[in-house]
């Protein structure tokens, strides 16, 4: 069965298309799709200003919570 999957990524949607068996295995394709295709491009260090910066860790951890709410 083929299957199309929306996600959302700090206001950005991104479809996702897969065959699976099933519900659960389109979720798993889909991960795996997103550790093959998602690359680092850079890093760069940031002077902390008057405001606090959130961390990398802490925009990942809000990023991969926006996806998990599929």
């Amino acid at each position: 069965m083929k299957y199309l999957i929306k996600i959302e990524i700090n206001d950005i949607e991104f479809q996702i298309h897969t065959e699976a068996g099933s519900e659960r295995e389109a979720k798993d394709n889909v991960w795996e799709i997103i550790r093959r295709k998602t690359s680092l491009k850079s890093i760069e260090k940031e002077a902390m200003g008057s405001e606090e910066v959130a961390s990398l860790g802490q925009k990942l951890a809000e990023g991969i919570r926006s996806v998990l709410l599929l």
